[in-house]
């Protein structure tokens, strides 16, 4: 790359140019080829072939002289170029000496910077000297940089005696010797530079300026170097060879332009803060103008700045708002172009489609394209969904599936991957014939056939969309039908989780029972890819056996997903009969590390199938299991309020001495008096008191617990010692024991320092 102001080069230009005379050379052959239906009866007649190069000299000429924009000029003058016959020179040479058209001047300049790789092949290059040479004499020194760089075309050699002629004419303007030592800057010979060194010390101070500048530019050192300096380098500039020199040139310059626009990042990222403090405290109204006028600006960061806010707006109803950014689409900003279609991407209710479509079909921008085709693709299905209010003609969605199915059929995975995804949302809508959703369908097929041998992130993607096809839409069963075998197929592929995920998840689609007999055959409960394990269990939470509680089980004890797994176990219980989960119960209890209102809550279904069934002894041994887990684990308010739900009554009911015993604990230990009263008074009226019993036991053990508040124990006793029954002397004998244990006196010792605490100080 050298040094080239104002040029931008176009990567293919002169393919593209080829083309062109491709074409106009095959103009008369395509009329000749009319339906011959329609033609008019014509005697074909071959073009003379000098006719048909005068006419594109013509074109070229007049697309030089009169073109409407600097790209179409300096294309037409590639073309001349590569031309290459006298008369195309002619035209070039005459558009270089034509002070009065400066345009078609700079396209010959541009052209000849472009070409000149060429130099080596091209014929009478010399030709052009002379005018280059005469830019550089003139009065712009816009035009006299284009044409010292064009003049690269030619060896140092060729043009020094001429360039070195206007150098040190002292007669000739200031600005004509400036050219010149413009044209000794861009080379990168030894002695071109040489020569620049030398004129530091020139005794016109404003040529030594010049020379000094356009050394700092080409070599990047400060201005004011001292000649020593100068000196070394230009020594080491004569053991250097120019193309070395060139590419140093070349790094300075890419140095100095990455600063340049680091710099201004920085002020541009300044500006738009700005922006945002000045945007944020307005209202509706204020931001809505603040927007349009940044849409309006000739800047493309502020216009980009602009789709950002309109993100975030509310811009349904504003049509104001709608046109400006449908107008985005065809901004001369690719940047812009881009974003104003991601932007549409997620504002389908303002039906962009047709202006999408528009637009798409004139992109050349392959990014920016796939960009507003995905945007169309999601108009189109907002569009056709039920209860849509945007109305759209059914050939825009027919177009958007062809474009989709060529951007399917493409290599990159990106391209594919999208197209795959609209054509399956369009397809979801059930609002297609049926042979249409069948040839799409067969489209996808073959595409992720085609998929299958890279294995990589497009398999898997293009088997996910699959998978959703099977689970929802028109084209549910005709899906589920041709993509199973896909399904079973990619369920074991190893080093690809999102390709077994999306398996797993189609599989679910198409027969859930079905699908868990696979899992249970390829251990997919095991799998390295937890969103998969999460399918299975899922899965298994639907449609799952008391044999999977097994494996569920495992996975429960510090899983990261042991909701998941829980949830799945409590609808396979859901499933089972009441006597099994009473068993199952105790084979949790005893596993470690779980929660310990895991078997409450399989004792509490169990509870419940019992009592559906009606099956009253089982019931009994249910209740009785939750209350010896309840009093083993002292939760006393939860036994207590599940004594209150299951209507606990001591005269009737059907539970063992021991479960009896267990709830006078209950009674105890919390706020159940009433029911201790009951439950002793119905004992001592059996029988006086044997201090053997357990219920007995579970009183002594009460008042001698430390870990109850003496103030409980007291109104306990106080409760107990209000039963009188006649005839029990063992039972008052207890009470009295109870008593005496709890308020018994103090020992003297302690009644005096108590006695002296409590007396006033002596004075």
């Amino acid at each position: 790359m050298n040094v080239c102001y104002g040029v931008t080069v176009k990567p293919g230009v002169v393919w593209c140019v080829i083309l062109f005379i491709y074409v106009l050379f095959l103009s008369p052959v395509a009329q000749s080829q009319e339906d011959p239906a329609t033609a008019a009866p014509v005697t074909a007649v071959a073009e003379d072939p000098q006719e048909a190069a005068a006419r594109q000299l013509r074109i070229y000429r007049e697309t030089l002289l009169q073109g409407s924009t600097e790209d179409v000029r300096v294309d037409a003058a590639v073309g001349l170029l590569l031309q290459d016959s006298p008369q195309s020179r002619e035209i070039l040479v005459s558009a270089l000496k034509n002070e009065e058209n400066p345009l078609a001047r700079q396209a010959v300049c541009k052209a000849l910077i472009k070409s000149r790789g060429l130099a080596q092949t091209m014929n009478s290059p010399g030709v052009f000297l002379e005018p280059l040479l005469g830019i550089l004499r003139g009065k712009s020194p816009e035009q006299a940089e284009l044409a010292a760089e064009a003049m690269l075309l030619f060896e140092y050699s060729e043009i020094a005696g001429a360039v070195e002629q206007l150098l040190y004419d002292k007669e000739l303007s200031p600005q004509i010797r400036s050219n010149a030592i413009y044209a000794l800057q861009v080379r990168s010979e030894p002695l071109a530079l040489r020569i620049l060194i030398g004129l530091l010390d020139n005794s016109e101070a404003e040529i030594a300026k010049a020379a000094e500048t356009a050394l700092q530019e080409a070599f990047g050192i400060p201005v004011g170097t001292s000649r020593t300096v100068w000196a070394d380098i230009l020594s080491e500039l004569q053991r250097k060879r120019p193309e070395d020199i060139r590419r140093e040139r070349l790094l300075r310059q890419e140095m100095k332009l990455r600063e340049v626009q680091a710099e201004r990042d920085r002020w541009q990222k300044l500006y738009l803060a700005a922006l945002d403090k000045q945007y944020e405290p307005l209202d509706e109204a204020g931001q809505a103008k603040m927007i349009l006028e940044m849409m309006d600006s000739e800047l493309p960061p502020l216009r980009l700045w602009a789709l950002d806010k309109l993100t975030k707006y509310p811009i349904t109803g504003n049509e104001k708002l709608r046109e400006k950014l449908l107008s985005f689409l065809s901004d001369s900003s690719r940047d812009v172009r881009l974003q104003s279609a991601k932007v549409l991407m997620n504002m389908s209710v303002l039906n962009p489609a047709a202006k999408l479509l528009e637009r798409f079909e004139q992109e050349k921008d392959p990014e920016v394209a796939l960009a507003m085709f995905e945007a169309l693709g999601e108009a189109v299905f907002f569009a056709f969904s039920s209860n849509s209010q945007v109305e759209l003609p059914p050939e825009i969605k027919t177009k958007t599936l062809a474009i989709a199915s060529d951007y399917l059929n493409q290599d990159t995975v990106e391209a594919a991957e999208k197209g795959a995804n609209v054509i399956g949302k369009i397809l979801e809508l059930n609002n297609l014939p049926a042979e249409s959703i069948r040839f799409y369908l067969g489209l996808l097929e073959e595409r992720y056939i085609r998929a299958i041998p890279q294995n990589g992130t497009l398999r898997g993607n293009l088997l996910a969309i699959l998978a959703r096809l099977c689970g929802q839409g028109g084209a549910k069963e005709t899906a589920c039908d041709l993509f199973e075998p896909l399904f079973i197929e990619g369920l074991t592929v190893p080093n690809n989780p999102a390709l077994r995920l999306a398996a797993a998840q189609g599989l679910v689609y198409v027969d859930k029972v079905k699908a868990m007999e696979l899992f249970r055959q390829n251990q997919l409960m095991l799998d390295e890819s937890v969103a998969v394990r999460l399918i299975v269990i899922d899965l298994a939470g639907q449609t799952g056996q008391a044999a999977d509680l097994d494996w569920l089980l495992k996975l429960l004890s510090g899983s990261e997903y042991g909701e998941q797994v829980w949830q799945a176990i409590r609808n396979i219980c859901q499933r089972q009969s009441a006597d099994f989960l009473l068993d199952w119960a105790g084979t949790l209890e005893s596993s470690d590390g779980l929660k310990d209102g895991y078997v409450r809550e399989i004792l509490d279904i169990a509870e419940q199938k019992a009592s559906a069934e009606k099956d009253s002894d089982l019931l009994i041994r249910i209740q009785q299991r939750t209350i010896g887990r309840l009093v083993q684990q002292k939760i006393w308010d939860q036994a207590a309020a599940y004594l209150l739900k299951i209507n606990y009554s001591v005269t009737e009911n059907d539970f063992s001495e021991e479960t009896n015993g267990q709830i006078l604990k209950i009674c105890l230990y919390s706020d159940l008096s009433e029911k201790m009263v009951q439950y002793i008074q119905n004992k001592i009226n059996r029988h006086d008191l044997d201090r053997t019993s357990p219920w007995v036991v579970f009183l002594q053990d009460y008042f001698s617990d430390e870990t109850v508040a003496e103030q409980a124990k007291q109104t306990t006793l106080k409760h107990i010692a209000a039963i009188q029954i006649k005839n029990r002397p063992r039972w008052s004998s207890f009470v009295e024991e109870m008593d005496c244990r709890l308020n018994a006196p103090l020992p003297k010792t302690e009644i005096e320092a108590n006695q002296d605490t409590e007396s006033p100080v002596s004075m």
